[in-house]
This record gives C-alpha cells, sequence and structure tokens, in this order.
C-alpha cells in the first residue's frame, strides 16, 4: 500500500490525485501520529478522563485494525505479485528501511501498545458502525480520485473489472472487520500477559 504519488499522463488531472493522501499507507501513518501525540499531550491534562474512552474506541477500531490490515495486505500482494501494489520501480525512490517502516514495525507499536495499556472495548453495534463508516470513507476517496483524476490508488484496482473491484473491496472490509474482532481478544490477551509476567517481578 505504497505512499508514493503516483502521477497521470494528464497534468491537470493531478491536481485530484490526492497525492499521498490516496494511500492507506499514509492515513494509517497519520493517524499513528495523530493518536500518539493526543495521547502525549493530553495524558496529564484535566480532559483526559474525557479523552481516555476516546482513545480506547480510537486504538480497537482503527489503529490496531488498520495497522496490521495495512502491514498484511501490502505484503501478502507484494509476495503474490509484487505490481499489484508496489512496482519494482519504486525501489529506486523508497529505501527497504522505509518500507519495512511504513509496512512492518507499525504493527510492532500497536501490539506494543495493547500489552502495555488497558483499552476498554467498545460497544458491539458501535464499534462495528465505525469500523465499517472508516472503511466507507476511505472507499469513496478511492473511487472519488478515479473519478476526478483516472488514477486508481493500487494497481490491483486497473487490473480488475468492476465486478472484480466490488469483490475485492468487500472482502478487504470483511478483513478489516476480522482484524478488528480479532483485535479485541489479542490486546486483551496481550495485556493480561504482560500484566501476569509483571506480577512475576
Amino acid at each position: 500500500m505504497s505512499s508514493m504519488f503516483i502521477k497521470t499522463h494528464d497534468s491537470n488531472s493531478s491536481l485530484f490525485c490526492l497525492g499521498r493522501w490516496k494511500f492507506l499507507t499514509h492515513w494509517n501513518a497519520m493517524l499513528q501520529i495523530a493518536y500518539y501525540l493526543a495521547c502525549g499531550v493530553l495524558v496529564n491534562s484535566s480532559i483526559y478522563e474525557r479523552w481516555e474512552p476516546v482513545r480506547d474506541q480510537a486504538f480497537h477500531i482503527i489503529i490496531l485494525p488498520l495497522s496490521v490490515f495495512v502491514s498484511i495486505m501490502f505484503w501478502g500482494l507484494y509476495l503474490y505479485d509484487r505490481d499489484l501494489v508496489f512496482p519494482a520501480h519504486l525501489d529506486k525512490v523508497v529505501t527497504p528501511f522505509f518500507n519495512h517502516q511504513k509496512h512492518s514495525a507499525v504493527v510492532l507499536w500497536t501490539f506494543l501498545e495493547a500489552a502495555i495499556v488497558h483499552h476498554d472495548t467498545p460497544g458491539h453495534f458501535e464499534g462495528h458502525v465505525i469500523a465499517a463508516l472508516f472503511c466507507a470513507s476511505y472507499l469513496t476517496v478511492v473511487l472519488w480520485v478515479h473519478a476526478a483524476g483516472g488514477v486508481w490508488a493500487y494497481p490491483i484496482l486497473g487490473v480488475l473489472n468492476w465486478a472484480g473491484k466490488a469483490v475485492f473491496s468487500s472482502i478487504s472490509i470483511g478483513v478489516y472487520v476480522a482484524f478488528y474482532r480479532v483485535g479485541l481478544a489479542l490486546s486483551g490477551y496481550l495485556h493480561n500477559l504482560s500484566f501476569n509476567v509483571a506480577k512475576l517481578d
């Protein structure tokens, strides 16, 4: 899920391509930066008690599942056929270190937080609705970029016909929601595990 800006042949249409903002990797990176900045700034503030439930929802519904989704989808497609997500010519621009920072390390940070910080789980209905709205918002951006600028965010979307795009998008949303559900259980497991280890010390 490369964060490089792929230009079109029409220079006017490039104005509508949103640069890196059409890539889910960039959304993930910016959301993580905003999330951790907010956590650091508000931890000792007077509104921390009101921020805490927002933090917990953001972590469970977006930060954790999005990081896992970006990493697994990117490397899965990369191993299957890298031209579908990260063509070889991008290696000249994006170093392997930076690539792993964007698509691998992000999962480690979220797992580390899940182990260290307790997060209350969101309501079942509420969590699924917010997750679905987040997926729909990104899909809207992808479709708008193509309609306005003639560019698909990822090469795989240019290969598939519209039925294939619908199936791929539906599967992607289903996978994201599945990662959200698994993330709830994993977060609790990692936190309990780290808590038990700390007690042994």
